[in-house]
């Protein structure tokens, strides 16, 4: 089977799985609004992704550095070195963290601190193991895993909710999230075999350079790329207040949460088969698979938008409480700021491959200027809609700025009909699914109804082009077994 197939195969594999699984985000996003108030909602939601904000600065450097180096490192010792250089480094940042929030738990009294502290030790390990567990190419460990953790998330909140007195706390949910990243990251140390590989004797100095020498400017790009994904968030709080970021935040977890698992579901089936290409034979080997890569990121991603933009007014309507759907526009706003976002994640490799992650910073650190700028004016001017909006300027700002100074370098080329073929099928799918929602009917059977028939369309469409026939094929086949 040709590295072409593997990849793709790979991608259609995991897609689907994390596709479930950001559904599961989603339902869960859903059942907080109707269990929680509007400031319990943006409370945790704020935590949340301030986790995930200190997760990148402090730890994803070296998530991405392990990632980086696991394939080549596990060949050697069956990853002694790497895993017990992940570990220490990892307990040393949980500790910076615990002295952090325990001081200001005490100082502030404030008990929140002590939540976002378990949620980050959890969602850590989890988030550093599963790219591990990838790019070793054990899939199905890591699809379990990952659902496992969405489950739990929704099972524990429902149940602590319903058995508690006080549903304006914000505890239940933070509770369900640590429990869940923490189960799924102990199936994830023993799935590594780290308990019989893992000892701090075993701790690597010349890999901890490796680290530090590819993951230090990432530290840069992380707060870089933080400034670019979250700020419009930082903004609405500060514009307005926590009940308007609980419907801010809860719309645009629709978009971002489902546009995440589309890119960490191909990205995952083809970063690996990339950077085993890249490893034997260069760009000459690499580049046609990542231009394969982006043709799947954009067959599945930009009828997505479409989707979205069709069905978002009754789909906040039917997953949130009343007065939700005043953030309904947030939903189209931030599906179009993460597609373009996919894309520069696929300009970037180039920068990765080759080592070069200096100039990831420079380009997110003048699209994050950019996004403070576009978002503060188009706050004032529409609303806190307007936060997703500076998304879009600034997204699409910097995979311009990306697409213009990688091409030095290589980028990925996806041919001009292929392009369109794409975009005149998910337009026909948004049309169709935008159809079904002006329907004398109420907003869940708009809905019912939109979805598969944008599904139909667009897959008609795509396979009567021939340009998703290989895939569809492909699925059909899998069914079919």
């Amino acid at each position: 089977m040709s590295s072409k197939n593997t990849m793709t195969r790979d991608a259609m594999l995991f897609l689907p799985a994390k596709v479930i699984e950001g559904l599961l985000v989603i339902a869960c996003t859903s059942l907080y609004t109707h269990l929680f108030y509007e400031s319990t909602v943006g409370t945790f939601n704020f935590i949340n992704f301030n986790v995930q904000i200190a997760y990148l600065i402090l730890a994803g450097w070296m998530a991405n550095a392990a990632t980086r180096y696991v394939g080549e490192e596990f060949g050697k010792d069956q990853g002694r070195g790497l895993f017990s250089t992940v570990s220490t480094v990892y307990l040393i940042i949980c500790v910076a963290v615990a002295v952090f929030c325990c001081g200001a738990a005490v100082i502030l009294h404030d008990p929140l601190y002590l939540g976002f502290m378990t949620m980050f030790f959890s969602y850590t390990v989890f988030q550093i193991l599963n790219s591990a567990l990838i790019q070793l190419g054990r899939m199905r460990a890591s699809i379990t895993l990952s659902l496992t953790s969405a489950v739990l998330k929704l099972l524990i909140a429902y149940g602590l909710v319903f058995g508690m007195r006080n549903p304006t706390s914000p505890f239940p949910a933070i509770c369900a999230n640590t429990v869940a990243d923490g189960v799924a990251g102990i199936g994830a140390v023993i799935a590594l075999g780290l308990p019989s590989i893992a000892r701090l004797r075993w701790f690597s100095r010349e890999l901890f350079g490796k680290f530090l020498r590819f993951g230090v400017p990432l530290m840069g790009v992380s707060i870089s790329v933080t400034l670019l994904n979250q700020i419009d968030k930082y903004l609405v709080v500060g514009f307005f207040n926590m009940d308007a970021y609980g419907i801010y935040s809860s719309n645009n977890s629709i978009a971002s949460g489902l546009f995440t698992m589309i890119s960490v579901g191909i990205m995952r089936g083809v970063y690996p088969a990339v950077l085993r290409a890249w490893r034997e034979g260069g760009q000459n080997a690499a580049k046609p698979l990542l231009d394969q890569g982006v043709r799947l990121y954009l067959l599945i991603a930009v009828p997505a938008v479409a989707g979205l933009t069709a069905v978002a007014l009754p789909m906040s309507r039917v997953l949130f409480a009343k007065g939700y759907d005043a953030g309904a526009p947030v939903i189209a706003y931030t599906a179009l700021a993460m597609l373009f976002m996919g894309l520069t994640e696929y300009a970037n490799k180039a920068y990765e491959l080759e080592q070069a992650t200096v100039h990831v910073l420079q380009n997110s650190a003048v699209a994050a200027v950019i996004k403070v700028v576009s978002s503060v004016i188009l706050l004032r001017a529409f609303g806190f809609t307007g936060g997703a909006m500076g998304s879009i300027v600034a997204f699409a700002s910097y995979f311009i700025i990306t697409r213009v100074r990688v091409r030095r370098r290589f980028l990925f080329h996806v041919p001009a009909k292929n392009l369109t073929r794409i975009i005149v099928s998910a337009a026909l799918c948004g049309a169709a699914a935008f159809g079904c929602t002006l329907l004398p009917v109420g907003n869940l059977l708009r809905l019912v109804c939109a979805v598969p028939a944008g599904a139909i369309v667009y897959a008609v469409c795509i396979v009567a082009s021939g340009e998703g026939r290989a895939e569809m094929q492909a699925v059909l086949r899998k069914l079919k077994r």
